[in-house]
């Protein structure tokens, strides 16, 4: 065999050829149209009964308490709300979040009390987090996780084991992680289980994880950015329509959502506007995918500060924005006698119509409730 250059090259194959002709990939040389049909292997589900035995949730309780919470605290501005709604919890439960980053499990586990911290489980997907073995064991560990199979085939026994057995359990019924930090749609498994189990779905709110920790990224922003943690009050299945008991879950947890960004009776107003359920032909008419992105990432705990555009509608609907106290009751006690003044002029309107005195007197102070003024 004559090699470029006119050099004399040894027959054979050399590394070059055979690195070539290797097939590095583990796929068969056969297409899969041309293999003969074979049923779907079951999937090996992954050993978990170990990760909530006493000696084991004895050692998470320190991992939690001593490593992780401490941690959560160094990194992030934690508030959590709603505890109160958890004093009447007897029996056990499923808590149904949002998901918006990979911190929700350890803050939700970190908010509950130590009494139902210690009987609750987390269900994790079982083709990310039990991929590989290290880190299978590692999130059994520190959330006693249950996988939960996400692409199809037959469901787990081990969700509805864990709840007779006593056990609370947490999903994120959105499936996967938020990528522009809004609500998607709710699948139907924690309706499911709630309604074939007899157990009541508790609601859960986390805002701020998605500015704290967005998907790409290893751990959180720097600054020790705000993230809330609010309980609902447990929901119990009025009939056995996953549909409908689907909506009022998701409902409750957009509720709450909007109940820390501004308060209760702003967020039942919400709710009464909202649909129960995003529809799919409905996606188009979103807000653009950068404005969803931004809204998401207002940092938590800054109610008083708003953006402009909130600013002139506050301007134009009450009056006077941003004052609280004896200043901001002045400011408006004096735009009403202003309004009342032109009101009196003779312009052809005469001196009793055309003026909002109730509008032009309530103040909003810097938490966005008015104080009416007489």
């Amino acid at each position: 065999m004559t090699a470029p250059g006119g050099r004399q090259r040894p027959a054979g194959i050399g590394l070059r050829e055979m690195a070539r002709g290797w097939r590095w990939a583990s796929r068969p040389p056969v297409p899969a149209s041309a293999r003969p049909y074979q049923p779907a292997p079951r999937g090996r589900e992954f050993p978990t009964a170990w990760a909530r035995t006493p000696a084991m949730r004895a050692a998470r309780v320190a991992a939690l308490e001593l490593g992780m919470r401490p941690m959560l605290d160094a990194n992030l501005s934690l508030s959590v709300a709603g505890l109160d709604a958890l004093e009447g919890l007897r029996t056990p439960a499923v808590f149904v979040s949002n998901h918006s980053s990979h911190l929700d499990a350890p803050l939700l586990l970190c908010a509950l009390p130590r009494d139902i911290r210690d009987h609750t489980a987390v269900a994790a997907a079982a083709d990310y987090f039990f991929d590989s073995w290290w880190r299978g064991l590692g999130t059994a560990f520190l959330f006693a996780t249950v996988p939960i199979e996400r692409r199809g085939g037959a469901p787990s026994s081990a969700p509805a084991d864990l709840l007779a057995a006593g056990w609370n359990l947490v999903i994120f019924p959105e499936g996967t992680r938020t990528k522009d930090g809004q609500l998607a749609r709710f699948r139907f498994g924690a309706a499911h289980l709630a309604i074939t189990c007899g157990v009541p779905v508790v609601p859960v709110g986390i805002r701020g994880g998605f500015a704290a920790m967005p998907r790409g990224r290893a751990w959180t922003v720097p600054g020790r950015p705000g993230v809330s943690v609010r309980f609902g009050r447990p929901l119990y299945p009025a009939d056995s329509d996953l549909r409908s008991f689907t909506g009022r879950i998701f409902a409750e947890v957009s509720r709450l959502i909007d109940e820390d960004a501004t308060s209760w009776w702003d967020s039942l107003r919400a709710a009464r506007e909202r649909p129960a359920v995003p529809a799919r032909a409905a996606r188009a008419a979103r807000k653009a995918h950068w404005r969803q992105v931004w809204e998401a990432t207002e940092p938590v705990g800054t109610a008083g500060v708003v953006s402009p555009w909130q600013a002139a509608a506050r301007r134009g609907s009450a009056g006077v924005t941003g004052r609280s106290g004896s200043q901001g009751l002045t400011a408006a006690t004096g735009a009403a006698r202003e309004a009342q003044r032109e009101s009196r002029e003779p312009d052809g309107s005469g001196g009793a119509g055309g003026t909002d005195v109730g509008g032009a007197g309530a103040a909003g102070d810097a938490t966005g409730t008015s104080t009416p003024v007489g």
